[in-house]
């Protein structure tokens, strides 16, 4: 039941109570019972005792000029007492007179001698005493008149409670309707939805509780906007990691997982609610070992392209539950990377001091044949040019490790396929696989000439027919983005498992000549335009170079 008809309610029920008490007040009257005549009475033979009939005719006398008066000031109903008294002062008076009479009789009885008190003679039959009279219960006309009947006190009491129900209902009009709306923002608060406010109608405590709801309402609607941008920014950045996050509660179930773990598992669609028995379903072993394992530590899966990952567990309570987050991180390129880095360090400080000893000597070179030219000796002049090439094929090597060491930063730009393609067709021949893609690709120009270079150099170098060497450029969109996948394919001699193992890394090479520079230089420009380079050996024999740029 609603507080307003509550209000009306108890209003009515207490208007009815004061306007039956009331007409209470109202109707009293005090009862006036009937005065009944009391029965005639026996004289008996007694002596009755002198009367003072003077004393007593006066003392009936002024009770009736006494009653006159109160006949004349009293109101109807006790003037009706008053004719009572009256009434009975009239018996009274009777029976004065009868008394009066016998004394009377037996004095005059006396005188003649005839009254003996031993002998009662006749006594003269005396009238016999009226009946007794009870006089009615009157009920004036003017008093009947001032007590209203049953219908009228209910008419009166149905119409009180009438007016007091409207006037309630009038006065507690924006009670109600405060009250509601305030009912039905709070219904939306327990639904979430903090966008309601209340009109501030009414005064006094109905507006201010009004305002301070849509004050609520207002902050509430804030903390929540902030609090759904910070999860959304959370979610983002979550998301673009590419780190993968699993989230399992403590029956194995998944929560939670980004889009590195869809990519991981192949999975395209939505992965929470699986298991973790359904998730190592057609896994690599390696990985299916290492989420199975409940301890972290790196750990590497794949067989012509190998990667490194590191597996770290973490626990924590939610929601009075037990829940295990995995994260996998794939450490190879940055492995690589420090790898690398280290081999850069060496370059530069063994490129410092083979320069320190490498300028002196062919300087002492030059000074020896000024010294010598006027000497015609062979020897001394094969010794002389025996030196200088030796100086001048180490300057050569320390200037390619220095450019290793030292690669800058590309310049990219937008670039047309075939004006590369025309560019890389003057040095090497080789078989363009598909057609060129519409899309021109945004890289550094003259670096990327030289890692293709590289490569097709090496392709026919493997033994593989000019006319077998093919290179292929996509436009693909994948999990990671949009970008071109590029190959080059040869029909040679491949490589082994160990080699490809270690033919990115720098100073190793199978060439005798060779300065194991140039994959190195091919995977540090690949890698600085945030891409990536990976090599396998074909079924159908050869080598296989993939390249992958980001548009």
């Amino acid at each position: 039941m609603q507080l307003r008809t509550k209000l009306i309610i108890y209003s009515t029920v207490c208007c009815a109570l004061g306007v039956l008490l009331t007409l209470g007040v109202v109707s009293y009257r005090p009862t006036i019972s009937p005065v009944e005549v009391a029965a005639p009475i026996k004289i008996p033979d007694i002596t009755i005792p002198p009367l003072d009939v003077d004393k007593l005719q006066e003392t009936v006398e002024a009770a009736i000029k006494n009653n006159e008066q109160l006949q004349q000031t009293l109101p109807l109903q006790e003037r009706l007492r008053a004719e009572q008294i009256k009434h009975e002062l009239q018996k009274l008076e009777q029976l004065k007179q009868e008394q009066l009479q016998i004394k009377l009789y037996k004095l005059e009885q006396l005188k003649d001698g005839l009254f003996s008190p031993s002998v009662h003679p006749e006594v003269p039959p005396i009238a016999p005493p009226a009946e007794p009279i009870s006089l009615p219960k009157l009920k004036l006309e003017h008093e009947a008149e001032s007590t209203p009947p049953i219908t009228e006190w209910l008419f009166i009491l149905l119409f009180s409670c009438g007016i007091c129900a409207l006037g309630v209902a009038w006065f507690t009009r924006h009670l109600a309707r405060s009250l509601n709306a305030l009912e039905v923002g709070l219904l939306n608060f327990n639904d979430n939805d903090f966008s309601v406010s209340i009109p501030a109608n009414g005064e006094g405590q109905l507006k201010a509780l009004a305002e301070l709801f849509n004050d609520s309402a207002a902050k509430l609607r804030q903390e929540r906007q902030y609090i759904y941008q910070r999860e959304l920014l959370l979610d983002k950045v979550i998301q673009s990691s590419p780190n993968v996050m699993l989230l399992f509660n403590d029956h194995q179930k998944l929560m939670y997982a980004n889009d590195a773990a869809r990519h991981l598992f192949h999975i395209k669609g939505k992965m929470e609610g699986l298991s973790l028995d359904e998730l190592l379903q057609d896994l690599p072993e390696a990985l299916a070992l290492a989420l199975k394992q409940e301890k972290s530590g790196l750990f590497t899966m794949g067989e012509d392209d190998t990667e490194t990952w590191y597996l770290s567990r973490g626990q924590f309570l939610l929601n009075n539950q037990q829940h295990n987050l995995i994260l996998l991180k794939q450490m190879t390129r940055e492995l690589n990377r420090q790898e690398v880095a280290v081999w850069k360090k060496v370059i530069r400080i063994i490129s410092h001091e083979l320069n320190n000893s490498v300028a002196p000597i062919a300087s002492m070179v030059n000074s020896g044949r000024l010294l010598t030219k006027d000497l015609d000796n062979p020897k001394l002049k094969l010794i002389f040019d025996t030196i200088e090439s030796r100086t001048n094929h180490l300057s050569q090597f320390i200037f390619n490790y220095a450019r290793f060491a030292k690669l800058p930063l590309p310049q990219r730009r937008d670039v047309p396929w075939q004006q590369l393609i025309e560019h890389l067709t003057q040095h090497y021949p080789f078989t363009l696989a598909n057609e060129l893609p519409a899309e021109m690709g945004y890289f550094d120009q003259g670096q990327m000439e030289q890692v293709l270079l590289n490569l097709l150099k090496n392709a026919h170098e493997s033994g593989s027919n000019p006319d077998e060497v093919t290179l292929s450029i996509r436009h693909q969109t994948m999990v990671d983005g949009t970008g071109f996948s590029i190959k080059i394919e040869d029909c040679g001699s491949g490589m082994s498992e160990e080699v490809l193992e270690q033919a990115l890394l720098p100073f190793y090479s199978t060439k005798q000549s060779g300065t194991g520079l140039g994959l190195p230089l091919c995977r540090e420009i690949i890698e600085a335009h945030d891409g990536s380079i990976s090599m396998h050996n074909r079924s159908d024999g050869g080598l296989s170079v993939h390249l992958w740029l980001p548009q």
